[in-house]
């Protein structure tokens, strides 16, 4: 029997070095406004009704 995946090893390291690791990038330069952001918001939850 042929095994049917021979070759389809080559298209998941096109997968993780295309689409991954540029995606794990864009989340950890956006995260941090995404949880400066989140911070804000909390803050502002929390602190108006003594304004």
């Amino acid at each position: 029997m042929r095994n049917r995946r021979s070759g389809l090893a080559s298209l998941d390291y096109v997968l993780v070095l295309g689409v991954v690791i540029p995606l794990i990038a864009f989340i950890i330069v956006v995260g941090k406004d995404i949880m400066r952001s989140v911070y804000e918001m909390a803050a502002v939850l929390l602190s108006w009704p003594f304004m």
